[in-house]
């Protein structure tokens, strides 16, 4: 399945995300000065969650517009994330 995200990432992390996700389409949303940008990457995914534990285990899970978005609204997402921060 396609999923599109927003994500606020350096230049670093948003060469992470394209080695994880080869043939990601990027797209840049924000002012051409800044160093820290917002993305808008679409990729190919399984499964969304595998896509959340790589944002958390890379540190960017709240750099992501989607997760932020799913915590707020989904109780079961926001407690499996509560539990997994708590292991």
């Amino acid at each position: 399945m396609k999923l599109t995200d927003v994500l606020i990432l350096g230049p670093a992390e948003l060469e992470m995300v394209c080695e994880e996700y080869p043939g990601c389409a990027v797209g840049d949303v924000s002012p051409s000065y800044s160093l820290i940008k917002q993305y808008r990457i679409t990729i190919e995914v399984d499964d969304e969650n595998d896509y959340y534990n790589f944002l958390l285990d890379n540190s960017m899970a709240t750099s992501s517009h989607n997760f932020y978005y799913r915590v707020r609204v989904d109780k079961n997402f926001y407690e499996r994330i509560r539990r997994r921060k708590l292991k």
